[in-house]
């Protein structure tokens, strides 16, 4: 991990940046190996990981050569100018920084200019070596066995939560770390989202996606306790992480005999995907794949289905890797291209909202020379549950 905190030093000096504290966990594991409470400081000649809590721990875990026991950011402002740094500009992640923490740096480097370095950080993320891939493609076979577990417990009469419990049993026992790493400040919850019936229109989380109902107020997304009736559509989404690694896959069930309208709405959100893939290659622009899918959806599936009449939420994938919501978005804002190395959760999530139906196909893809490689292995089909 010592070439990526020098490929980042490499970044931060194109960008004009002296130094760089990264705080955030993910960031941490990422550079430091270890998503201890630490602040790791990346100056032009060394790095330090400054550790709060946890320091034996951090000492065996972390990649980098110096591990120091201090939480005080005094500590670090010293020892930035122990480096023969008194001025410059000095970088940090605003994406996930605390504002209480910002004021604090302007405090203690009143030389200093602030600047983001999260675009930095997040580029060089979003291209996996091939330990990273390995990893997802560990997490992609833990999310494939929760998939399977949701076929042998659904049935007519349970409630959401109920299969829940018995998908994350299945994933517990796997290793399924029982977290959703997410970078937004708000999205917080376990990585399985299960909604069926009306339950299918409801986006009720942080992100563009449908989210289920939810628990309580408290708990406004996931599962609810709403009970699956005969012939109910079920959509699960799994997004498991697995050693620090996640993987997201979603499938959709019926709790028995598909309808025709069932059956064509989801037959739409598999020809999207596979149009996805048909052109995901190194160099394509993300939105140009965006629109490949769009123009499936916006064909409609006749006779159930006019043009027009079914929709996407705004996206069909984002990256994945540490964290679940990473860079680039596949939607028609996006600018990059994609790149050998990326890894994809292809997330085609097709909506009929005069009819209250959503279907999903969702699968972890990584970006090759010769192009996309799917890593999870549920069924791509609408998996009829007697």
């Amino acid at each position: 991990m010592e070439l990526r905190i020098e490929k980042l030093r490499h970044s931060l000096a194109e960008a004009g940046v002296d130094a760089a504290l990264i705080t955030h966990p993910r960031d941490l594991l990422y550079y430091a190996g270890t998503a201890r409470p630490a602040t790791l400081l990346v100056g032009p000649r060394e790095a330090t990981l400054y550790v709060r809590r946890g320091l034996e721990l951090a000492r065996r875990e972390a990649t980098v050569a110096r591990v120091v026991d201090s939480g005080s950011l005094v500590a670090i402002a010293a020892a930035v100018a122990g480096q023969g740094l008194e001025q410059g500009v000095l970088g940090a992640t605003f994406d996930v920084l605390p504002a209480r923490l910002y004021l604090r740096l302007l405090e203690l480097f009143p030389a200093w200019r602030l600047q983001d370095v999260s675009p930095l950080v997040l580029a060089q993320r979003m291209v996996k070596d091939a330990a990273e891939v390995r990893a997802v493609e560990r997490a992609a076979a833990v999310a494939d066995a929760g998939h399977a577990a949701l076929v042998e417990a659904l049935r007519p009469g349970m409630t959401e939560l109920a299969l829940v419990a018995e998908v994350e049993l299945a994933l517990r026992c796997l290793g399924y770390e029982g977290l959703q790493p997410l970078r937004h400040p708000g999205g917080r919850g376990g990585g399985i989202l299960l909604m069926s019936g009306e339950n299918l229109t409801v986006r009720g989380g942080h992100g563009l996606v449908v989210t289920g109902a939810g628990l309580s107020p408290a708990s406004p997304y996931g599962v609810s306790r709403r009970i699956v009736q005969p012939g109910d559509l079920v959509v699960l989404d799994i997004g498991v992480a697995l050693d620090g690694y996640t993987a997201d896959e979603s499938r959709t069930y019926v709790a028995g005999p598909p309808t025709a309208e069932q059956q064509a709405l989801f037959d739409v959100a598999l020809v999207a995907e596979d149009a996805f893939l048909a052109g995901a290659r190194p160099g394509v622009p993300a939105a140009d794949l965006y629109r490949a899918v769009q123009a499936v959806v916006q064909m409609g599936a006749l006779p159930h289905f006019a043009p027009g009449d079914l929709v996407l939420p705004g996206f069909v994938g984002h990256g994945i890797g540490l964290e679940l919501d990473e860079p680039p978005v596949i939607w028609d804002r996006e600018q990059v291209q994609l790149a050998e190395g990326m890894v994809l959760a292809l997330e085609i999530e097709v909506s009929a909202p005069a009819v209250g139906l959503m279907a999903k196909v969702e699968d972890s893809v990584v970006i090759e020379a010769e192009g996309p490689r799917l890593v999870t292995a549920a069924p791509r089909r609408l998996v009829a549950v007697a």
